[in-house]
C-alpha cells in the first residue's frame, strides 16, 4: 500500500492491491472496518486531554471540532457498512494504524505541558496527512463498485485537509519556535511512516491469508 514518497512502481502495486481488495464485498468490509477503527482510534482520550490543557477558548473550540469530526467520520463509515448490509469486522491490532503509532508511547503519559501539546499535534498532523493522501486513492478504488462510499472517502479527505491546518495552527502556537515545531513534525512523520509500513504489511498478509486478494494478480511478473 502506497505512501507519499513512494516510487511510481510501488504506488502502482498499492493501487492494484486496493482495486483487487475492493472488488469483493468481503474486501470492502475489510477496508471500511479498518477505516472505522482509524477514526475511532482515540482510545486514550487525546482530544479531551488537549481540550483540558488548552486555555485559549478559540483553540479549544478547534480541538473539540476536530474530535467531533473524527467521530462523525467513523459514523459515516459505519453507515456505509450498514447500507451495504455488512457487519463491522474485528480488525487485529497489528493492522490498526493508530494503535501501532501509540505503541511506541508511554501509555501512562498525560498531556499536560506545551511540549506535550506540540508532540501530540505533530503526531496528529502526520496521521491527517496520511488520510489526505490515502483517502482519494481508496475512493478511486471504491468508485467502480460503490460510488456512494467513494464519495464518503472524498468528503472525509476534504475534512482531513482542514485538520492539517488545525494541527499546524495549534502546534506552532505552542512550540518554542518554528524550528522546534518542524523538528517535532519530522520525528512524528518518521514514526507514522514506520507504523504505516508495519500495518500495511500486516494488511497485505491478512488479505492474502483470508483469500481476499491473490498477490499473483498484483505483483508484476507473477
Amino acid at each position: 500500500m502506497g505512501d507519499v514518497g513512494e516510487s511510481h512502481t510501488t504506488g502502482s502495486i498499492g493501487d492494484t492491491f486496493l482495486a483487487r481488495l475492493l472488488s469483493s464485498p468481503e474486501g470492502r468490509r475489510r477496508m471500511l472496518s479498518i477505516s472505522v477503527d482509524a477514526e475511532e482510534g482515540d482510545e486514550a482520550g487525546v482530544f479531551d486531554q488537549l481540550a483540558r490543557c488548552i486555555d485559549d477558548p478559540d483553540l479549544r473550540r478547534v480541538v473539540l471540532r476536530h474530535r467531533d469530526d473524527e467521530l462523525r467520520h467513523a459514523s459515516m463509515f459505519r453507515g456505509c457498512l450498514a447500507r451495504l448490509g455488512l457487519d463491522k469486522e474485528e480488525i487485529p491490532g497489528e493492522m490498526r494504524i493508530i494503535r501501532e503509532i501509540a505503541s511506541g508511547a508511554d501509555p501512562a503519559r498525560r498531556i499536560e505541558t506545551a511540549d506535550d501539546i506540540v508532540r501530540t499535534y505533530a503526531t496528529l498532523l502526520a496521521i491527517e496527512e496520511r488520510g489526505v493522501e490515502r483517502f482519494p486513492r481508496i475512493a478511486e478504488a471504491f468508485a467502480p463498485h460503490d460510488a456512494e462510499t467513494a464519495e464518503v472517502y472524498l468528503r472525509v479527505a476534504r475534512d482531513e485537509r482542514g485538520h492539517v491546518r488545525y494541527c499546524n495552527r495549534i502546534g506552532r502556537h505552542y512550540a518554542h519556535d518554528d524550528a522546534a515545531w518542524d523538528e517535532a513534525v519530522a520525528k512524528a512523520r518518521a514514526a507514522e511512516e514506520a507504523a504505516f509500513v508495519r500495518t500495511g504489511v500486516a494488511a497485505v498478509v491478512g488479505a492474502t491469508e483470508a483469500g481476499l486478494v491473490d498477490m499473483g494478480d498484483v505483483l508484476p511478473g507473477s
